[in-house]
């Protein structure tokens, strides 16, 4: 959309049946489109974040208009205007994957050795889950990585091969395609 502009909508609440078919009625109706989108379920609790793309007027009108929304869902929403980040640095798309018996800081560990060498998570998800046989709780993590062109990706390597020794985790990084 060549003359389109974006606005971030978050929303919270108990879940139930209809939720994301409401939210994405309410942005239709606005003559406006959701271009990329997260959401999960947390304990009984919905949890969505919605890029929104149209025309300036009408996510003015979304701005002003999402409190019906959220007395029709019972949701709390928020709406934000991103700020676009600059793109004065090169990156490259980079594929994280680790996995352990769950225990607490595994996020903590792997997000300090990425925020110490300049390295953006553009998107994350974890999970933990009962392995099969033993019932042993499993932490996973899948990341999408910007890793500037700068890093040097050897010493991003040895930093994980650290906690892998010190934390018993196993990491994959991988290149992947833009």
């Amino acid at each position: 959309m060549p003359d389109s502009t974006h606005l971030i909508l978050t929303a919270v609440g108990p879940d139930r049946v209809g939720l994301v078919e409401k939210i994405a009625a309410f942005i239709a109706r606005h003559d406006c489109n959701i271009e990329d989108s997260k959401m999960a379920v947390f304990c009984g609790e919905f949890a969505v974040i919605v890029l929104i793309t149209g025309d300036g007027k009408n996510l003015a009108k979304i701005g002003r208009d999402y409190r019906e929304i959220e007395s029709e869902t019972g949701l709390t929403i928020s709406i934000k205007t991103p700020t676009m980040r600059s793109a004065a640095e090169s990156f490259l798309p980079y594929k994280l994957t680790a996995s352990c018996m769950d225990h607490p800081g595994i996020v903590y560990q792997i997000s300090n050795v990425l925020s110490g060498l300049g390295v953006n998570i553009e998107s994350m998800e974890t999970k933990t889950y009962a392995a099969p046989i033993s019932g042993t709780p499993i932490f996973q993590l899948e990341a999408d990585l910007a890793v500037p062109t700068r890093t040097n990706i050897a010493e991003l390597r040895e930093r994980f091969s650290e906690i892998q020794r010190l934390e018993n985790i196993d990491i994959d990084l991988a290149a992947t395609k833009n």
